[in-house]
């Protein structure tokens, strides 16, 4: 029989084939390959001849030190090489491994082990105390297991241990249960030859490969891709970013030459937000996600990245079931949208798809997925009750695994189609969450979502939808979700509340851990809406927020409306009403009933200063002043102004922006307007301010105005405010910078009394140009904008064009800007992508200073979740008086 070999004289893995362990495997594996890189980490790296020989050291020496008494060994190790080791050297001892995360709490690992009865560890000089609080008999250190040469006794304690079989439990991984008590999942030799042998067929690994091991080893899936690299003759690059941050992956990556990476869908996201645009892996060939569903945009994101010729896998499966499907999206694939498809089936592995009555359903419907296959997990570990809901065996003996997943199979790909577990009765209706989720995660805004149904009666049934918002993209308010989740399901499938947070919880294994997603506020049922005014406005406040009803009591922010459809509110009651109002009538009636009065009687009675807006007028704190960005409304600051504690919060924004004023044409005479305000408002200091953006620069101004007249300025936050561009570039002619014949200098022109005149004529020109257009002239695509700047305030624009004005306006007012050192203690808040980092401000700030960065996008900042995470770093900062 001729046996096929790797590129490298390793005969191929088959299964079914002439191997019957994960051991037997290894070591034909080391004998071919033994000087070929094995496991590599941070200062590490040992070739798989030496894998193996101290892997074999510390096996013979753990057969010597635990009791021969059936138990699994746990292992506490670092997410190395030397880690990666300890877990050979269990297996190679004939031990059942359990490989714990040290990232989870310790209450966690303990119920872990616990569960397992283990009474032995091996652990490192790093988690050596973490291993002592397990409970656990019998602790040793790793270090010492491998030290010294080993002996004629080892080698005859290691000899001794039997040839596993196909059938033997190789590993136990602990996954989430639905009761709240980890589930133990047994695998089997035979499971993981399996497993690796996909990753031959399917992924094309081989000892070429330099595979990246970023999955935890605890994880099903990690130890899968671990096995996948070795077992095939492939080199292991350990690299956790939970230690190592996801900004060190890429360098890594590229500083090692890797080949493949393989991460759950949320790392990729990380990782492609962290590359630069232009940027690119330039020795991966193939990255691959598990975990989670992933989506085409995920693709779409990572493609600029990705060199010609890789490729992109949906890689599926379970604990239970190991690999179940693969779906590749070549190089040069046409572009990807919505769910990306499950794919074909994993080597030895058969499907079937199920009506509720058992039967096979029609090509191509939906119904439950039960995997047939020899290779599958052989149960659960002591939980012989949780076996026999999940596992069984057909009429051939065949083992089945219902993995609790709906799909379909159309021309042999697969598709998922939700949860058994997971569909809820909404109004009479039968939704599957997860269509809801893949709904909501077809916006470029929303990076995460997770949609779980609320089930408490006798109230009815509703959905809540949990979205993290993508930190490259400004964050919708909840209003615009809900409003275009409408434009494309049916109304019952629109969730009743969505919670913004700035990541979604995870489990272990790097899934969504919905047991953890914290409980929606519930919306208060309000007197509705009686009169014929009242009616009215509740269905204009319904149409901008995607509400049915909207009470007499509930306010306008509260149900997830911002600055955006604040405006839009706005400008539609003035359109259809003929009342026209400003931002702050609706900062001083935010509820239905009081707006509607507010409506009723109009504004012009009522007095209000089109600059300066109270957010909050009660409180015995010192008053805070805020300073919004260009083109925004002081509206900007509520979500903030909302956890800044008992204290007034004024918000400032552009003279002209809401009433016909020409706006400051520097950023010192607004800084001068707004003190003149502020004085009245707060006659003396110590001042507090906030500055967003371009506010930020007005409040600097103001504070070094302050100072200046000897007024003490307690705090000043400065929120992702960007430095301004100086610009040298001047329009006046410039000397010749075409080269002289050597030795002759410039030719010079006689100064006639017309040439003075019109050089003179030409240097006022200059000029007067170079101060209305500091930067040189625009691009041709640029003058409307620069146009349109220079009549802000003067010609009212229509709609959202008036605010883009105001922006354009004080995007130019900035570039002439200069700033100077700053005094006054200053916290800097800066989000994603800013160009200016603590290096570029530390001249600047020479007083008591604190620099935090915040993922989140420039304008999202000002917006939940995140307003929350702000207003505590200002509250602490002017508390702490630095």
């Amino acid at each position: 029989m001729t046996i096929a070999t790797t590129t490298l004289g390793l005969p191929q893995l088959t299964v079914p084939g002439d191997v019957h362990s994960v051991i037997e495997r290894w070591r034909l594996v080391a004998e071919s390959l033994g000087s070929s890189p094995a496991l590599s980490s941070q200062g590490k790296s040992y070739t798989f001849a030496q894998v193996d020989a101290t892997s074999d050291t510390v096996a013979a020496r753990l057969l010597a030190a635990a009791a021969d008494d059936g138990t699994p060994v746990i292992t506490v190790l670092d997410h190395d090489a030397d880690g990666v080791t300890g877990l050979w050297s269990v297996m190679k001892a004939g031990r059942i491994l359990v490989a714990l995360d040290a990232h989870l709490p310790a209450e966690r690992l303990r119920q872990i082990v616990e569960l397992a009865g283990a009474t032995t560890c091996v652990t490192d000089a790093n988690h050596a105390e973490l291993a002592a609080r397990l409970g656990i008999g019998t602790v040793l250190r790793l270090e010492e297991l491998r030290s010294g040469a080993p002996d004629a006794a080892d080698a005859a304690r290691l000899a001794e241990v039997p040839a596993a079989r196909l059938e033997d439990p190789l590993t136990i991984v602990f996954t989430s249960g639905s009761t709240g008590v980890p589930k133990g999942v047994i695998t089997t030799h035979g499971y993981t030859l399996n497993d690796s042998y996909a990753g031959a067929e399917c992924f094309g690994i081989g000892p070429t490969d330099r595979l990246t091991q970023v999955l935890p080893l605890s994880f099903a899936a990690g130890f899968t891709m671990m096995m996948m690299g070795l077992l095939n003759g492939a080199g292991i690059w350990c690299y956790d970013p939970r230690d190592h941050g996801v900004r060190g992956l890429e360098p890594w990556i590229t500083g090692e030459r890797l080949t493949t990476l393989h991460c759950t869908p949320h790392l990729l996201r990380s990782l492609t937000g962290a590359l630069a645009a232009d940027q690119v892996l330039p020795t991966v060939r193939l990255v691959a996600t598990v975990g989670e569903a992933v989506h085409g945009r995920d693709y779409e994101g990572l493609r600029p990245h990705l060199r010609p010729g890789a490729s992109f896998f949906n890689w599926t499966g379970s604990s239970e079931v190991g690999n179940l499907s693969f779906h590749e999206i070549p190089h040069g694939a046409p572009t990807q949208d919505g769910a990306v498809a499950a794919g074909r089936l994993a080597p030895n592995k058969e499907l079937r798809v199920l009506r509720e009555d058992g039967t096979p359903v029609s090509p191509g419907d939906v119904g439950e997925l039960v995997v047939a296959s020899h290779f599958m997990a052989s149960g659960y570990w002591r939980n012989p009750e949780a076996e026999a809901t999940k596992f069984g065996r057909d009429d051939d003996g065949l083992r089945l695994c219902r993995p609790g997943d709906m799909g379909r199979v159309e021309d042999g790909v697969l598709t998922f189609a939700g949860r058994t577990d997971a569909a809820v009765k909404i109004r009479g209706y039968l939704v599957d969450p997860s269509e809801v989720e893949a709904a909501l995660l077809d916006s470029e805004s929303v990076s995460e979502a997770a949609v779980i149904a609320v089930v408490q009666p006798p109230a009815p049934s509703h959905l809540v939808a949990y979205v993290a918002a993508d930190t490259r993209f400004r964050s919708d308010s909840p209003a615009m979700i809900r409003r275009r989740l409408r434009e494309r399901l049916p109304e019952y499938m629109v969730p009743s509340a969505i919670v913004q947070l700035t990541a979604l919880p995870r489990n272990e294994r790097g899934k969504v851990d919905r047991q953890s997603l914290p409980p929606a506020d519930t919306r208060r049922l309000t007197e509705p809406p009686g009169t014929q005014w009242e009616i009215v406005l509740s269905d204009l406040w319904g149409e901008v927020l995607g509400l049915d009803s909207v009470g007499l009591d509930d306010d306008f922010m509260e149900l997830g409306g911002d600055s955006l459809t604040a405006e839009e509110m706005l400008t539609l009651v003035a359109q259809r009403l003929g009342v026209t109002l400003l931002s702050s009538d609706l900062i001083e009636a935010p509820t239905l009933r009081s707006f509607t009065q507010r409506v009723l009687v109009g504004s012009a009675s009522l007095p209000s200063h089109p600059d300066v807006v109270p957010l909050r007028t009660g409180g015995s704190g010192t008053p805070v002043f805020c300073f919004v960005g260009g083109g925004s409304l002081a509206l900007t600051f509520l979500p903030i102004a909302r956890h800044l504690g008992d204290r007034p919060v004024y918000a400032f924004q552009a003279h002209g922006l809401e009433q016909r004023g020409r706006p400051d044409r520097t950023v010192e005479a607004a800084a001068v307007r707004a003190l003149q305000l502020m004085r009245v408002i707060q006659p003396q200091g110590p001042y507090v301010m906030v500055g967003h953006s371009f506010g930020g620069l007005v409040a600097i101004e103001i504070a070094q105005q302050l100072e200046q007249a000897g007024e003490t300025v307690k705090h000043v936050t400065l929120l992702d405010t960007y430095q301004p561009r100086h610009s040298d570039v001047r329009l006046a002619p410039q000397a010749s910078s075409a080269p002289q014949p050597a030795g002759r200098a410039p030719m010079a022109r006689p100064d006639t009394p017309l040439s003075a005149l019109l050089r003179k004529g030409a240097d006022r020109i200059s000029a007067r140009l170079e101060s209305v257009l500091p930067d040189g002239l625009p691009e041709l695509h640029q003058v409307g904008d620069r146009v349109r700047a220079r009549l802000a305030g003067v010609v009212p624009f229509a709609g959202q064009r008036q605010f883009d004005a105001f922006f354009d306006h004080t995007g130019l007012v900035a570039r002439r800007y200069r700033l100077r050192p700053l005094t006054t203690p200053v916290l800097l808040v800066l989000g994603d992508n800013n160009p200016d980092g603590a290096h570029a401000w530390a001249p600047l700030l020479t007083g008591p200073n604190r620099i935090v960065e915040i993922q989140a996008e420039h304008s999202s900042l000002m917006r939940e979740p995140h307003a929350a995470e702000v207003a505590a770093l200002v509250v602490a900062a002017i508390d702490d008086g630095a």
